[in-house]
């Protein structure tokens, strides 16, 4: 049996998890301190989802420095998939905020109370480009790492939220009609519900060692199989510690006068050039 199995980790969550949370926190203050003064439901709830941002984003900081702590006796795949653990929190922390808005909304839906619309709208400007310049340092990171993804969804419902408080404003300004601020608090929650679904799947379908979407197993297989003196692939197993740290192992069998020492050289070459799997076990047997 031969065997190759690299660690790599990923330390490029730190700084723009710190730089959103920055944004953030002053503005969440401003935002939960403006909606109380104003009565406004829309802009608490904004705040109550900003909160979750910094939640979020928090644990994308400690989780990002708990990541880098290697391998140990008792956790021998090290701590990278803390990053999904934290994913999956933050998809839950998202429902919750759901039910607690719905709640609140219904109440004010029937029995309406006063806001002041241009007051409200002027506040949820500030928080719109606060969620957008957020999201903006978030967005090339949160392609590679689930975690700054959860953090990226949070903001951007957030920014989402945010104009539709805006809108809201306007329109009680306008018209007087003090229901929009609870129809805008309803929205908010669906754009929470709509990327909380794709964070919680994709969190599930690793913590279920699910092949990653992008490396199909009959490609591997076949790819393994076309190496010179390969007679049989099989147990093949794809998996991820985390998003972008995608693992692989198997067993390959090779013709007894083929060199297993270059069977496995070729094998781990193909697998990094084709699909970008570095992290490996294979064995090799006749």
């Amino acid at each position: 049996m031969q065997c190759e199995r690299v660690f790599v980790q990923d330390h490029g969550a730190v700084k723009p998890a710190a730089w959103a949370f920055g944004i953030a926190f002053p503005f969440f203050l401003i935002e939960l301190s403006g909606g109380i003064y104003v009565g406004s439901l829309a802009l608490i709830a904004d705040a109550m989802h900003l909160l979750m941002d910094l939640i979020a984003l928090g644990m994308t900081l400690f989780v990002a420095f708990a990541s880098q702590r290697p391998p140990d006796e008792k956790r021998t795949f090290g701590y990278e998939r803390l990053e999904v653990l934290a994913a999956l929190a933050n998809g839950i922390l998202l429902w919750v905020a759901v039910g607690i808005i719905l709640r609140e909304a219904y109440q004010r839906f029937s029995f309406p109370k006063q806001v002041s619309g241009g007051p409200m709208a002027a506040i949820a400007v500030l928080g719109l480009v606060c969620n957008l310049s957020s999201g903006w340092i978030l967005y090339s990171s949160s392609r590679k790492n689930i975690n700054l993804r959860g953090a990226f969804f949070h903001v951007m419902t957030d920014a989402f939220g945010s104009a539709l408080v805006i809108i809201a404003g306007i329109v009680i300004l306008k018209t007087g009609w003090y229901q929009a601020d609870a129809v805008a608090s309803v929205l908010v929650c669906f754009g929470i519900i709509l990327s909380s679904v794709w964070l919680l799947r994709d969190s599930i379908h690793i913590l279920l060692e699910g092949a990653p979407a992008h490396i199909h197993m009959d490609e591997v297989q076949k790819a393994l199989s076309e190496i010179p003196g390969v007679k049989d692939v099989h147990d093949i197993h794809l998996w991820s510690l985390t998003q972008g740290s995608e693992s692989m192992s198997g067993h390959i069998i090779v013709t007894p006068e083929f060199d297993s020492d270059q069977a496995l050289k070729a094998a781990t070459a193909v697998l990094k050039e084709r699909f970008g799997l570095s992290h490996v076990t294979l064995q090799i047997e006749k």
